[in-house]
Parts: structure tokens; C-alpha cells; sequence
């Protein structure tokens, strides 16, 4: 499943490479914006598939950079550590930057990168180990593919690889097992923009 989307998007953004250059028919020099996102993430390796919704302002410097600040929730999601599965949920602070090649007709593609913090928490106890928080350091990186229909809205399609840090769990009597799992996943995003 993860091959068949990471096809389909890079298929996407080559085919929109393709179309003649041209500016952006509504595009302003430089405008605030606020984003909304809906995803999903499939984690690599422990972690498991998650839903994500991110929310955050950000601002379009220029025809070819912008940068946003986001916050997000995911959740839906179970993490393995050592033999056993545990439910996990992350609230994500990212600053991300864009670097963006309009294409024609409002179509643009881009390249992007980002770092944060996560707060990642354990939520199922057990016989075995017990919940833990853990703050942790972030990061993402993805490319995408953004269409700006009005002059005041904008929609993308995007991947991103994620790195939320780890999830760790609490030791119980005579426990020698593992305690933590790294948070990595491959997450597909629809996000919308708009601009004031």
C-alpha cells in the first residue's frame, strides 16, 4: 500500500512538471495564511498506521518560499514495545519551509523540511509495563504538489517522512524488557490553505 501511494504521488508530480511554465494567476507577493490538515501516517517498523490532523499560520515570504508553524494530533495509532502492543497518540509542534516552483495555471510543486518538538504519550497500562509521557525532538521532511484555485485558497497534496522521537513505557516489578520504540512514519497529507 505504501509503494502503490508514494507511485501515485511522485507519478503526479512529474505529470504537473510537465505542463508549460507559467506564473501564478492569483498569487500575492507576500501573504499570511492559515492551514488545516487531514492525513494519514504509516508507521514504519513498531509504529502503526494513524490518523493526523494538524492545524498552524504561516506566511508566503515570496513566489518561491513560505513557512508555517503547526500543531498537531495524532492518534488512532498503537506503538509495539518489546512483545506487546500499546495504544500511543503524539501532539507535534513543527516549523516547516517550503521551497515552491510554480508550474502554470495555479499549479506549483515543492520540496519542504521541518523541526519541532513531540509529546508523545503511552495510554494503556498493563500487567507488564505502565504509561509514560516523553517529550522528544522532530522532524519531517516531504515534497508535494499545490494548486491555488482562488485568490484566496489553496489546496496540496503531500508526503512526508516523520521522525516524532520515541514512546516509552514505565518498568513494573521484574520487567527487564524493552522500554522505548522509535516513531517513524510515511504520511500521506491533504492540507488547505487560506490566504488574508
Amino acid at each position: 500500500m505504501k509503494k502503490v501511494l508514494l507511485s501515485t504521488l511522485a507519478a503526479v508530480t512529474l505529470l504537473t512538471a510537465g505542463v508549460a511554465s507559467a506564473g501564478n494567476d492569483f498569487y500575492s507577493p507576500s501573504h499570511a495564511y492559515a492551514v488545516g490538515q487531514l492525513g494519514y501516517g504509516f508507521g514504519d517498523s513498531d509504529y502503526k498506521e494513524h490518523g493526523i490532523i494538524n492545524v498552524g499560520m504561516g506566511y508566503h515570504f515570496n513566489q518561491y518560499m513560505r513557512s508555517d508553524l503547526t500543531v498537531g494530533w495524532r492518534g488512532f495509532g498503537k506503538v509495539r514495545i518489546d512483545d506487546h502492543k500499546t495504544d500511543i497518540w503524539s501532539i507535534p509542534a513543527l516549523m516547516n519551509v517550503y521551497a515552491t516552483m510554480p508550474i502554470s495555471h495555479g499549479f506549483s510543486v515543492y520540496g519542504m523540511g521541518g523541526l519541532g518538538m513531540a509529546m508523545n504519550r503511552t495510554d494503556k497500562k498493563s500487567d507488564v509495563f505502565k504509561a509514560k509521557t516523553k517529550f522528544d525532538f522532530a522532524w519531517n521532511i516531504g515534497a508535494g504538489v499545490d494548486y491555488q484555485w482562488c485568490e484566496n485558497m489553496s489546496v496540496d497534496l503531500g508526503y512526508r517522512f516523520t521522525d516524532l522521537g520515541q514512546a516509552r513505557v514505565k518498568n513494573t516489578d521484574g520487567y527487564t524488557g524493552k522500554t522505548k520504540a522509535d516513531l517513524r512514519s510515511h504520511d500521506i497529507l491533504l492540507s488547505l490553505r487560506y490566504y488574508f
